[in-house]
This record gives structure tokens, C-alpha cells and sequence, in this order.
């Protein structure tokens, strides 16, 4: 039920863009991250800083796009949000000295230190890649294109990127094991 509630906004928001518009979406995809975020605290989910951060972003970025009616606004808040993670991953890596996402889960998987800092830069890499690419679609295509773009080809990036990370790491966890 938690996996479903982090898609509900985005779901309601395609479903809503075609049946009215970006701004109808737009208030939609407002109203249905607070909802995913009631559901998750009511199914004692916890609430991470990644969720609070979507929020604000949504928030403002959605108000602003309906303040102005101009849809410039939640197209960047995609950017926006691949930039900050790209920024968070950084600045872990040069203020704790550790790859955040080794912080994460070096609980569960053991690689070298070395594999975790490749796959910290390769997601850095990744999202701001994302960002870009957000951004020129949001400039050059159709608004339709860039919500079937927001929607199914973030998402399908995603999951390959996903899917190469989960090899990258168990092939060096495979690695690790061998050499102790």
C-alpha cells in the first residue's frame, strides 16, 4: 500500500492533465503529495526528508504555476528537484566525507568504498542528466510531450538506471565477499 501511495501523484496528475489541463494536474498533483503524505503517516510509514522536500517543492513550484497560470513553473520543479538531490549526494560526499548513499545502505550491503563513491558520482551524474534533459524538453516540446516525458520517461530512465545500479552493486558485493 506504501509503494502505491508514492505514485498516487503522479498518477492523478496524468490522469487530470488529460482530462482538463496542466493547471487542473497541477492542483491535483498539490492535493495528492499532502494526501501521500497523510497516507504514509497513517499507515506508520516513516515520513523521510526526501518526502517533506518533494512537498515543498510541489508546493511552491504548484503555486507559483497557478498564481501566474503559466506552466514554466512545474516543469522546472522536475529539475529543480534532480538538481537538489544531485547537490544533497555532493555535499554529503565533501561534508561527511562518506557516500550518502553508502550512509544509507552500507547497513545491508557491503562494497568497497571505492565502488560506493563510482556509484555516488554515476547518480550525481545521472540527475543532473535528468535535470537537463527535463529542461529541454520542457523548452523545445509540446506540453504534452514533456507530461508523457514527466510521467513514463522519467520514470523508465529511472528504473534501468535503477536496475544498472542493483548489478553494479552486486557484482561488487559478489567481489567483496571473494576477498574476505
Amino acid at each position: 500500500m506504501a509503494l502505491l501511495l508514492e505514485y498516487i501523484p503522479i498518477i492523478a496528475f496524468f490522469v487530470f492533465y488529460k482530462m482538463a489541463d496542466i493547471y487542473v494536474a497541477t492542483g491535483v498533483l498539490m492535493a495528492g503529495t499532502v494526501v501521500q503524505l497523510l497516507g504514509l503517516k497513517l499507515l506508520r510509514q516513516p515520513l523521510t526528508t526526501r518526502h517533506w522536500v518533494l512537498l515543498a517543492v510541489v508546493m511552491v513550484f504548484g503555486a507559483v504555476t497557478l498564481l501566474l497560470r503559466d506552466d514554466w513553473f512545474i516543469k522546472m520543479k522536475v529539475s529543480v528537484v534532480y538538481v537538489a538531490i544531485a547537490l544533497l549526494l555532493l555535499g554529503g560526499l565533501f561534508w561527511k566525507k562518506r557516500s550518502p548513499i553508502q550512509s544509507m545502505m552500507g547497513k545491508d550491503i557491503q562494497l568497497p568504498d571505492a565502488a560506493w563513491l563510482k556509484l555516488t558520482y554515476a547518480w550525481i551524474v545521472f540527475c543532473l542528466a535528468l535535470a537537463a534533459l527535463n529542461l529541454y524538453i520542457a523548452e523545445f516540446w509540446s506540453q504534452e510531450a514533456w507530461v508523457n516525458f514527466k510521467v513514463f520517461g522519467i520514470l523508465g530512465i529511472t528504473l534501468v538506471f535503477t536496475i544498472g545500479t542493483g548489478l553494479y552493486m552486486y557484482r561488487h558485493a559478489s567481489e567483496e565477499e571473494n576477498t574476505q
